[in-house]
């Protein structure tokens, strides 16, 4: 029956109908895992992820538990223990809680909704995932055996996304879209051209852009994989390259390029062109300003300049709060 499952959620997943919740899924799942850093204070205490929250909830010393409050992701997770599973009793700031509790279930919402208001990252995460049915098929179903269950941890977002826009006039803004240029932005173009021999490159001196598979041979620029993973958390992103007219194998070698190494921020996100200013969005980051790059409509971020040498600059200023 899981397996079964299990299926049907990757195929409700794969039609956009589902989301489901793990720290190794793309964005938004990632973000809404509970390994994620989304650091918040609940009830005085600084929590680092809510994992370390709900881990430190087994411990009665609060020295400990706030020691585990602090932690993120697998540090917090190895923290686990099984003791509390013998008379179902947890614990919060030295006063014991019965984990089958209306009063339990109450400690869990309010945890949620702080980490809601305060980390604006797991808000927006939360946020845009409107419409879709929240899954965590890695979760365990025993509320006898887990200190949270897949039907507990996905009711509680389900409930907090579907309230927030009830009691806020105004709903948190769209997300804005960024465009990535390709070559020389993501992908270094050099590096094809040093695997070419000498005859090949006197064959097509002047137009390597042409050379048939050079596209497919490209590794990626310094730094662009990191920060194409941390911008996709903020932005609504897509690749927006041109192709050369002349070299047939280009188109396809990119899409290839893509799958290969973005495939999980970019999967079916790609336009090529050699228009790019009649698309519309709020951020190009090109290098050149070429192809309608210079007449494009929203900002662009000019990759390679003495303003934006390489991909920490660029993380500096589109990142909220430098993060």
């Amino acid at each position: 029956m899981m397996k079964l499952r299990n299926l049907y959620i990757r195929w409700k997943v794969w039609r956009g109908k589902a989301l489901d919740i793990w720290s190794k899924s793309p964005y938004p799942a990632n973000v809404l895992s509970n390994l994620c850093s989304n650091g918040f204070r609940f009830d005085g205490v600084l929590c680092g992820s809510m994992e370390g929250f709900l881990q430190s909830l087994k411990y009665q010393d609060t020295g400990k538990q706030r020691q585990i409050c602090s932690m993120k992701g697998k540090n917090a997770k190895n923290m686990t223990s099984t003791h509390w599973q013998t008379d179902q009793i947890v614990w919060w700031k030295g006063s014991s809680i019965n984990r089958q509790s209306k009063e339990f279930r109450n400690l869990i919402r309010r945890a949620y909704q702080a980490m809601f208001e305060q980390n604006e990252r797991f808000r927006i995460a939360l946020m845009s995932t409107r419409g879709i049915k929240l899954y965590h098929s890695q979760g365990e179903q025993n509320p006898y055996k887990t200190i949270l269950t897949e039907s507990e941890f996905c009711s509680v977002l389900t409930e907090m996304r579907d309230s927030y826009d009830i009691n806020n006039n105004e709903t948190p803004q769209r997300k804005k879209r960024l465009y990535f240029d390709m070559d020389g932005v993501l992908v270094d173009f050099e590096s094809a051209l040093a695997k070419q021999d000498e005859q090949t490159l006197k064959e097509y001196e002047s137009r390597y852009d042409e050379i048939p598979g050079l596209f497919g041979q490209m590794l990626p620029m310094y730094g662009a994989i990191e920060a194409v993973h941390r911008l996709n958390e903020y932005y609504d992103c897509y690749i927006l390259s041109t192709a050369p007219w002349k070299n047939p194998s280009a188109w396809s070698d990119k899409v290839l390029w893509v799958t290969h190494y973005l495939d999980d921020v970019f999967h079916k996100r790609m336009v090529i062109t050699h228009c790019k200013h009649l698309c519309k969005g709020d951020i190009l980051i090109d290098d050149l300003g070429k192809n309608g790059t210079s007449e494009f409509d929203g900002e662009w971020i000019q990759f390679g300049s003495d303003r934006f040498p390489d991909w920490q600059s660029v993380l500096d200023y589109l990142l909220p709060n430098g993060e």
